[in-house]
């Protein structure tokens, strides 16, 4: 018979970690399960750990492949995968032992596509548990979300990015071809993941009982890695956007809340403490609006911009008019207004760059119109 649950590890270098883990899956009161371990080409002693361990427990499934990532991993365990629902554990965080169960059980009573429950934080090298971090939402069932209710105040706004604390009914990720994104990274992956499976999932539920225990922050971990130049960073947040645009309208669910969604995470980007926009060279900033301008164009930017906020209708407009090369005077008065403090002194500052970057690029000629390349 098919297990009730497949649990999906995907593993890379994790010898010091993995028993921990392992321990927590195996001493599940829920025993119809499958633990599914994908070795991700590990250089230490995590396979020969797997291999104990699949020695201890049959309902050990061990997949092994060349380093590839997280993702291509995750994607393994699931063409694995037999359960009625699927989860996922990263190798170094641990679960109660009624996690599962519990979740199942909150699964099968509502008939639900996705069942969520809340987690503790602890410490990598105290292993304290760092309250501050506790997240446990409020009991909620949702038995009609739609992508057309995709604002922030929605169900979907409630849910956590993270995979690990979830079910997913495995025949909606089989009807549906959904996977992860192999080609993102640093946390990409999984929002991206959570954007395509939702719509699809018009059943949510929401548990407060804190039952996964995720480790904070373990700095060679598979699923945390990421690329520190800042032109790169702002060119896979776009492409992650593009990619979801892309997906929603081959399905007409694209709305003033998905386009609503994109701004917000393109705006720290331009407005925050330090912007990763100001630390680009002038070919890397044309790039950057480049992709603005493809966003805004395929997320529908010309009829849902008067449905932004008004910070964000402020930054759109900004980026979709870069303001002229600036003389003397303009250039105090901005100054000035960037040491403003908050929102509105960072967004002066967003300003006082964007022209700058006009002063210095002195064969530009309007806003740039060429699309960037696109990911396949």
């Amino acid at each position: 018979m098919p297990p009730d649950v497949s649990i999906i590890v995907p593993c890379y270098n994790v010898a010091a970690y993995i028993d921990v883990c392992l321990e927590s899956l195996t001493r599940q009161t829920l025993r119809s399960i499958e633990i599914i371990c994908i070795n991700d080409g590990s250089t230490d002693n995590t396979w020969n750990c797997l291999l104990r361990w699949q020695a201890k427990d049959d309902r050990i499934i061990l997949l092994n492949q060349s380093n590839a990532g997280v993702s291509t991993a995750r994607n393994a365990g699931l063409d694995a995968a037999r359960g009625l629902y699927v989860g996922f554990a990263d190798p170094d965080d641990y679960a109660d032992p009624e996690m599962y169960g519990r979740l199942l059980s909150g699964a099968l009573e509502h008939d639900a596509d996705v069942v969520e429950c809340g987690n503790h934080v602890f410490s990598d090298t105290t292993a304290e548990l760092i309250v501050s971090r506790r997240r446990s939402p409020a009991w909620n069932f949702e038995s009609d979300a739609s992508p057309a209710n995709f604002f922030r105040d929605s169900v979907w706004g409630k849910m956590d990015i993270c995979v690990w604390s979830k079910l997913f009914r495995r025949s909606m990720l089989e009807t549906h071809s959904l996977r992860f994104h192999a080609d993102l990274k640093c946390g990409g992956e999984v929002e991206t993941f959570r954007l395509t499976v939702l719509p699809h999932a018009s059943r949510l539920l929401f548990i407060p009982d804190c039952l996964y225990y995720y480790r904070l922050m373990r700095r060679d971990s598979l699923s945390r890695h990421c690329d520190d130049i800042p032109h790169s960073q702002c060119v896979q947040e776009f492409r992650r956007l593009l990619y979801i645009v892309d997906y929603w309208k081959a399905r007409g669910w694209l709305n003033a809340g998905l386009f609503a969604y994109g701004v917000r995470k393109l705006k720290p980007f331009f407005i925050s403490k330090h912007p990763l926009f100001n630390r680009m060279t002038p070919p890397q900033k044309r790039i950057i609006l480049a992709w603005w301008h493809e966003f805004y164009r395929q997320a529908g930017g010309d009829l849902f911009f008067s449905t932004l906020s008004g910070r964000d209708r402020q930054l759109a407009d900004l980026l979709n008019s870069v303001p002229p090369p600036s003389n003397g005077f303009s250039r105090i008065l901005l100054l000035a207004g960037s040491c403003l403090p908050g929102q509105k002194g960072r967004y002066y500052s967003c300003k006082r760059v964007l022209s700058t970057y006009l002063s210095d690029t002195r064969s530009f000629s309007g806003l740039p119109t060429a699309s960037p390349q696109r990911p396949d």
